[in-house]
């Protein structure tokens, strides 16, 4: 499990896309309860999810940034 605020820029996640891992290029806050996670998938596509402090048990932060 990871909490957001292991989410930061180059971290490598799983949790975010089903059955992948993505690199956290962005992280705008909401104040200490959610964020914006900008987000490269394998692919190299670049996408955006808000995540809130619920979610943090289906995050893992397998390379830190």
């Amino acid at each position: 499990m990871a909490r957001l605020e292991d989410l930061q820029i180059n971290a490598a996640v799983r949790g975010i896309l089903p059955d992948c891992m993505v690199t956290v290029t962005g992280v705008n806050w909401f104040g200490s309860e959610a964020l914006e996670l900008t987000f490269k998938d394998p692919a190299g596509r670049i996408a955006n999810r808000l995540l809130y402090r619920h979610d943090e048990p289906s995050l893992e932060v397998v390379e830190l940034g």
